[in-house]
C-alpha cells in the first residue's frame, strides 16, 4: 500500500495498460443520523455549504478521472450515506457533468439508495427525468419493534408509501434492503416482511445477516449484552425459511445476499463480483484498475478542499495472490460460481489445479464441482468464510 501524497492518478497509471471503465459509482457521505449497526463511511448533514462543496468536488474528481472512464457507460451507482437527501438539482449537475464526455447506455443501469422517508411524488419524478431508472430502498425491516432496535428512522407506514409513490411513478426496477436476524425476530417477522415483496411484485431484494461491526454502536450494546443476539440455531431455521419463499416464488437466488426475478439482477454490483474496472467519487470511494486499488480519503473536509488533480487518495498493487483471492471470494459469491475454463485462462494451471484439489475436500453439502465450474450451495454460503480459508492462497 502507498502512502504518499506526492503522486496523481496519471502518474501511477503512467506505464500501465488498462481497459476503460463502464462502470462509475458516486458516495453520497450526508445522512441525517448515524444508524448503530452501519460501518460505512457517513457524516451527519450538517448545512448546505458543505453539501454544495461536496457536489462541487465530486465535479471536480468526475473531470479528475474522466480519463479512465469508457465513453459509453453501462451503470451508474449513486451509494451512500444516504444520496436521497441529495436535491434533483445537485444530482442534475453531477450527471451534467458526466454527459459532458460521456454516453450513458440506452440500456444503462442508473441505481440510487434512498430512505423511505425520503420519497416523494415530487422526488421521483426529478429522478426519472435525470435518467435513474432503479431505486434500493433501505427498508431493513417493517417491524416496528425491528425498526426501532436498527436506529431507523422510517415507519411500516411511510415504508408503504415510499414503495406506491415509485409504483405509480410506474418505476419497474425497484429493490428492497432487509437485515435478517435481529433480537427476537421469528418466522412470523419474517413472513411479514417478505409478504411485502410479494404484495408489490418487487423484482429485487436483498437480505443481510446481522454482523455486529467492529467500532459501531451496536457492538458497544453487544459487548455489554451478547445474551441479546439471536442463537446460530434460530438464524439458520430463519434464513432457511426465506431462501424457501425465495425459490417457491420464482427469485432467483443469484448472489449470497441477493435475489432477483430475471432480468433484475444488479447488473453493476454484478461488476465488483465478476471483477470488471470500475471508478468511484467521493469520499471513501473505491476505483479498480486492473490490477491497481484506489480508495479515496476518508475525510469529508479534505476532500472537499480538493482543487487540483492531486486528490487524496491511497493505492495498491495487487499481486497475483490479492487477485487469485478476491476472484475466488467473489465469485463463489455468485450462484455461477468459479467458471473453470475462465479460471485457467486468468491464472498458471498450478494455481487452478490447487483450486481444484482444495475444493475437492470440502464436504459435498456446501460445494458443488461439475465438469465446467464449482459453486457453492445455500448452506454453503452461510459458513462462506470459513470455506474460504481453505481455498485462499
Amino acid at each position: 500500500m502507498n502512502n504518499e501524497t506526492s503522486y496523481t492518478i496519471n502518474s501511477i497509471l503512467s506505464d500501465h495498460n488498462y481497459s476503460l471503465a463502464e462502470h462509475l459509482y458516486i458516495h453520497v457521505p450526508f445522512c441525517r443520523y448515524r444508524c448503530p449497526y452501519c460501518s460505512f463511511y457517513s457524516t451527519l448533514y450538517l448545512n448546505d455549504d458543505t453539501k454544495n462543496q461536496f457536489v462541487s468536488a465530486s465535479i471536480n474528481e468526475i473531470k479528475f478521472k474522466d480519463f479512465l472512464l469508457s465513453k459509453n457507460l453501462k451503470t451508474i451507482y449513486l451509494g451512500g450515506g444516504t444520496p436521497s437527501m441529495l436535491s434533483i438539482t445537485d444530482i442534475a449537475k453531477i450527471f451534467n457533468e458526466i454527459n459532458r464526455n460521456h454516453q450513458i447506455d440506452d440500456n444503462a443501469e442508473i441505481t440510487i439508495e434512498a430512505n423511505p422517508e425520503d420519497i416523494t411524488k415530487e422526488l421521483v419524478i426529478g429522478w426519472q427525468k435525470i435518467g435513474i431508472n432503479r431505486v434500493s430502498l433501505g427498508v431493513q425491516n417493517i417491524n416496528e419493534k425491528h425498526l426501532q432496535f436498527l436506529g431507523r428512522k422510517h415507519t411500516k407506514k411511510q415504508i408503504i408509501n415510499a414503495i406506491e409513490t415509485l409504483k405509480n411513478a410506474d418505476f419497474k426496477n425497484i429493490s428492497l434492503d432487509f437485515i435478517i436476524g435481529l433480537p427476537e425476530e421469528n418466522i412470523e417477522d419474517l413472513k411479514n416482511n417478505f409478504q411485502i415483496i410479494l404484495d408489490y411484485k418487487i423484482p429485487h431484494f436483498s437480505s443481510y445477516l446481522l454482523t455486529i461491526e467492529e467500532k459501531t454502536r451496536l457492538s458497544n450494546i453487544v459487548h455489554k449484552h451478547p445474551e441479546i443476539l439471536q442463537d446460530d440455531d434460530t438464524t439458520l431455521k430463519n434464513i432457511s425459511q426465506w431462501y424457501l419463499w425465495a425459490k417457491n416464488n420464482g427469485y432467483q437466488h443469484y448472489e449470497v445476499s441477493n435475489f432477483a426475478i430475471s432480468p433484475f439482477q444488479s447488473k453493476h454490483n454484478s461488476s465488483y463480483w465478476t471483477q470488471k474496472n470500475y471508478i468511484g467519487i467521493g469520499p471513501s470511494a473505491h476505483s479498480y484498475i486492473h490490477p491497481y486499488r484506489l480508495w479515496n480519503t476518508s475525510s469529508l473536509r479534505n476532500y472537499n478542499n480538493v482543487k487540483n488533480d492531486k486528490l487524496d487518495f491511497q493505492y495498491e498493487i495487487l499481486n497475483e495472490k490479492n487477485i487469485f483471492n478476491e476472484y475466488i471470494m467473489t465469485r463463489l459469491r455468485l450462484k455461477e460460481g468459479v467458471d473453470l475454463s475462465d479460471l485457467t485462462l486468468r491464472f498458471n494451471k498450478k494455481i487452478a489445479q490447487y483450486f481444484i484439489d482444495q475444493a475437492d475436500k470440502i464436504p459435498k453439502e456446501f460445494i458443488i464441482k461439475t465438469d465446467d465450474k464449482i459453486y457453492l450451495t445455500e448452506e454453503g454460503w452461510l459458513i462462506m468464510d470459513r470455506i474460504l480459508i481453505d481455498l485462499f492462497l
